[in-house]
């Protein structure tokens, strides 16, 4: 009959391992099963592993013990299976709404490695923001000098006063500190409230600062829940005599390095070791995993054995069934222990402290040890939310070939393999790693938004060497697919040929369910991630990271992921829904024109080519006819009437992104520029184009006509599209360009006036523009029959008719983008921009160094030559009315904010400042620059115009307003 496994895991602390060990020999000799006891830096863990007949019984048996040891450990139980210290203090003073600062910047690294990236943290601490990193209240936490002539040889009392002081500089409930061990006096913590401190010795450890740490966290813990102090923690009242501290046996040498001044930069990921030395202190732990390695081999002393159960000399039955119980919890003792130290890195490195180099070292450390047990081991596989696994050869045996415990524990149920050998990091390969759904249990749900943001990065540990991969394709893959939607996905792992390389970059991206903010160049190393499915279709979720750059920062921005616009899924979910296929040569003409270009937007592409010296004429051009039947054109009309304006949508994406619910942003409004007026339009424009705005005097007429310089043909005109030059359809170049622009949900007037103003940007532009397009639906192509022969003009003349995503606080004038002026390119205005665009306001952060050395290489200033102080390298900054910058001071030179944007801060992978309307601040080493709105902000702002189309406008009146002064005409 099959039996039912089941283990609990109940963590404690602030309980002396003696009085646990008697506890857990009680409870042995009233015949709880399976136990052991694991002790890490004083946190404890009690483990119960039962066998029973049925999960039910299996389940009881572990209530009662649960119960059971809650009864005799009361407050020292924080938490069950992975419930972290640190995690249960956050919640319980998130509960009871209580705020906590560290005292001084050594203990705030302490703790900040323990809580970086938990979501409680930032409501429950202020991670120096109000304390030792503010920059006028950190010179201000010095202990009174009152308490120090009081008390002069105590030393408690500094480090209470100065924790006294950050309680009262930043309002918190309680202020912590730390002091490390020095000469006889040994360490300790303390919890300074407004009248009690708390404190607690550390006993000597060879990890001080995690057990500081530990206690540091139970004792808030504690106090927040209203919970019984551990043994051993002393109070005493502000101000009041200390606690005498004890002596240490062996003292601990003296200081050899002045501690650390407050510095003005943020500390660094994997900088707190660094920085706890400088103070003075002793080197905090390298990671919590890192330390849960040798929980195992701190089990039990010889004496602290669990005892036989009680039997009578003189029956020899029950003395042998007692060597047998006994042989029987040792080898539970001992799998427990091998378990601990060698099971998979998805539970043993979870994903604290991921990205720090304390981290990176745990992380080879165990996959050496690993490696040591089982030589078939290539890597370990991390990501930061989802922890871990191992990473075999490709010939690895399968689970349960091995011999030998550890071994067997390490594998677990499915390895995690290398399709092929070969290291990773070399250029033009993409190396691919199957995970079985045993090896990361949530990998094959990263086509899941929010587990994508936190998940959007990967590191894999080789022998010696760390590669740190970025997330730029997230896709659906069907191996046995066959025919035009195939990807072969292993035939491309080796990239050096162009060809090869090419259709991998096109491959990814064209079927990534996301747009990823991340760039692609040649010579570009990768590493997929398969991950098996829970369906049964075969189908699986495809990885693809690109390698981190040796001059490129580290950071993962999730929070810039938008959802893709028109991804190629598998052939067999087309044929389930009954949607139709997209073209898959327009898919990767668009995605090889993203890659040629460093993926430039439409407002990039007109920004940089300029705009034309004078107005073009184009022959065949008269005044509107509203009944006039729509131009020829190649495609058969429609089946279905037209769609009905679409009301405001759910959620905002970026122009050329299908909507998600729930996926709009709410800016933060908070010391943006305000513009001059921003009114709510509530009524349409009139018909004679007046937008409630002044309007410019119209040009005089010329004395005579000018000779044609453009002439489109009639049903056709000719563009680069996607990068290739072609006469296209009208109608289907335009409705390609406003599926591109603005999706596949848009208001039906909102792509109309998109396609006006994209017909007349291209014959403005005379030759073969770039443009981009996306396939459209038939929606879009009926509204492009309706409007293919219109265009925009100003005095008989084709208007110039830019472009953009979202304005800022209104739109730009021409001569602030392109230096000169049209009359119909004035600043209007655009309410609805931060209503309806996504990720309208947004902060790109450069440090000093960056800032310097741009600076130096665009515009030949030495910044630091300039000013010690970086506060004063940007200065009188000066915009116009919608708030772009026009003018700007980097120290000696003078530039425009547009300068700034396309020129000294630009290319920076993911952190592209998207228009010159923006804020500068410095604060810790780094710049903060703040961006409203996308895009060059001259003419049809395209979020403005979904914002006018969703509540009742008309496309000629969007037009009118966003180019006042023109008139709508009909060509051919």
């Amino acid at each position: 009959m099959a039996q039912a496994n089941r283990m609990l895991a109940l963590r404690l602390f602030g309980v002396p391992q003696a009085k646990a060990q008697a506890v857990l020999k009680a409870a042995a000799a009233q015949g709880c099963p399976g136990l052991r006891l694991l002790s890490r830096e004083e946190e404890l863990v009690v483990c119960v592993n039962v066998r029973a007949e049925s999960e039910a019984e299996a389940s009881r048996i572990c209530k009662q013990w649960n119960e059971y040891f809650r009864e005799q450990f009361g407050p020292a139980v924080f938490g069950e299976g992975d419930t972290e210290l640190a995690k249960a203090a956050l919640t319980g003073l998130a509960k009871k709404h209580k705020l906590f600062v560290a005292a001084d910047e050594a203990t705030g690294h302490l703790l900040e490695a323990r809580i970086r990236g938990e979501q409680e943290a930032a409501a429950v601490y202020d991670f120096g923001d109000h304390s030792y990193r503010h920059p006028t209240k950190a010179d201000r936490l010095a202990p009174p000098r009152a308490l120090l002539n009081k008390y002069p040889d105590c030393p408690v009392q500094p480090a209470a006063g100065r924790a006294h002081q950050a309680l009262a500089l930043s309002g918190a409930d309680w202020a912590v500190s730390y002091q490390p061990a020095q000469g006889v006096q040994p360490g300790f913590v303390l919890v300074c409230g407004a009248k009690m401190v708390y404190l607690h010795v550390l006993a000597p450890s060879a990890q001080p600062g995690m057990l500081a740490a530990n206690w540091i966290f139970d004792m808030l813990r504690r106090l927040a829940l209203g919970l019984e102090a551990a043994e051993g923690v002393q109070s005493f009242a502000y101000g009041k005599p200390a606690p005498v501290l004890p002596v240490l046996q062996t003292p601990v040498p003296p200081k050899t390095e002045a501690p650390r001044p407050r510095s003005a930069a943020a500390p660094q990921p994997g900088a707190e070791n660094a920085a706890w030395q400088k103070s003075g202190g002793t080197v905090p732990p390298v990671s919590r995993a890192a330390n849960l390695r040798s929980a195992g081999r701190q089990l039990f002393d010889e004496s602290a054995q669990l005892p036989e159960p009680p039997a009578s000399k003189k029956n020899p039955m029950a003395r042998l069934l007692g060597c047998l119980v006994a042989v029987l919890v040792i080898a539970a003792i001992a799998f427990g222990v091998v378990w601990l130290a060698e099971r998979p890195a998805t539970q043993q490195m979870s994903s604290a402290g991921y990205g720090t180099a304390d981290y990176d070292t745990a992380a080879r450390d165990y996959l050496t040890r690993a490696q040591q047990s089982n030589s078939q081991v290539a890597a370990y596989l991390a990501l930061p939310k989802l922890g871990g696994t191992l990473v075999y050869q490709p010939d690895a045996v399968q689970p349960g070939q091995a011999v030998g415990l550890a071994v067997q524990a390490a594998q677990g149920d499915e390895l995690a393999r290398f399709v092929s050998s070969g290291q990773p990091g070399q250029a033009r390969t993409n190396q691919i790693v199957e995970c079985p759904v045993d090896s990361i249990r949530q990998l094959s749900e990263l086509d899941e938004e929010e587990l994508l943001r936190d998940n959007c990065g990967f590191t894999l540990y080789t022998d010696g060497s760390t590669y740190r991969y970025k997330v730029a394709a997230v896709f659906y893959w069907d191996p046995a697919e066959t025919g035009e939607t195939a990807f072969d996905l292993y035939g491309l792992q080796d990239l050096s040929d162009q060809q090869n390389f090419l259709n991998f970059v096109l491959g990814v991206k064209a079927r990534s369910l996301y747009e990823m903010p991340v760039d692609l160049e040649d010579g570009d190393s990768f590493v997929t991630l398969v991950a098996d499915t829970s369906d049964a279709s075969g189908r699986k979720l495809a990885v693809t990271g690109r390698l981190q750059r040796q001059d490129e920062a580290g950071f993962l921005l999730g929070k810039q992921i938008t959802q893709a616009d028109q991804p190629l899924l598998p052939l067999a979910m087309y044929e389930q829904s009954g949607e139709e296929v997209p073209s898959v040569e327009t898919l990767n003409q668009y995605w090889m024109n993203w890659y040629a270009t460093g993926g430039a937007t439409s407002s990039d592409v007109q920004q940089e080519s300029g705009m034309p010296q004078e107005d073009q004429v184009v022959e065949g051009v008269h005044p509107l006819d509203p009944n006039a039947t729509p131009i020829p054109t190649l495609t058969p009309p429609p089946t279905d009437a037209p769609a009905t304006p679409s009301p405001k949508p759910s959620a905002t994406p970026k122009p050329g992104t299908t909507p998600k619910p729930g996926a709009t942003e709410a800016p933060d409004a908070t010391g943006t520029p305000q513009a001059t007026q921003t009114p709510q339009a509530t009524q349409a424009p009139s018909d004679s184009g007046d937008s409630g705005t002044a309007q410019p005097t119209p040009a005089p007429q010329p004395t005579q006509a000018p000779q044609p310089t453009a002439t489109p043909s009639t049903g056709t005109i000719t563009v680069t599209m996607n990068g290739v030059r072609q006469e296209m359809d009208l109608v289907e170049c335009l409705a390609m360009i406003a599926r591109n622009e603005l999706g596949a949900g848009a208001p039906i007037e909102a792509y109309k006036a998109q396609m006006v103003a994209a017909h007349s940007w291209i014959l403005s532009q005379g030759g073969a523009p770039s443009v981009s397009g996306r396939e459209p639906n038939e929606t879009i192509r009926q509204a492009a029959r309706e409007v293919a022969n219109q265009i925009v003009t100003y005095n008989g003349r084709v208007a110039f008719t830019p472009y953009f995503a979202s304005a800022a606080f209104g739109t730009c004038p021409s001569e602030d983008v392109w230096g000169s002026s049209r009359p119909y390119l004035v600043a209007v205005e655009s309410p609805y921009d931060q209503q309806y665009a996504s990720n309208w306001q947004n902060t790109r952060v450069f440090t000093e160094q960056e800032v310097a050395d741009r600076a130096m290489e665009k515009l030949g200033v030495d910044l630091y030559a300039y000013s010690e102080d970086p506060n004063e390298w940007f200065g009188d900054i000066v915009k116009n009315s919608s708030g772009y910058v026009t003018s700007l001071r980097l120290g000696t030179a003078t530039i425009t904010g547009q300068k700034l944007q396309v020129s000294v801060l630009a290319g920076f992978p993911g952190r592209d400042i998207r228009s010159a309307a923006f804020d500068i601040t410095y604060a810790d080493g780094n710049f903060s620059i703040t961006c409203y709105g996308y895009g060059h902000g001259c003419g049809l702002s395209q979020y403005g115009a979904w914002g006018y189309a969703a509540n009742g406008w008309t496309y000629d009146q969007i037009l009118a307003h966003y180019f006042p002064g023109t008139t709508l005409s009909a060509v051919g």
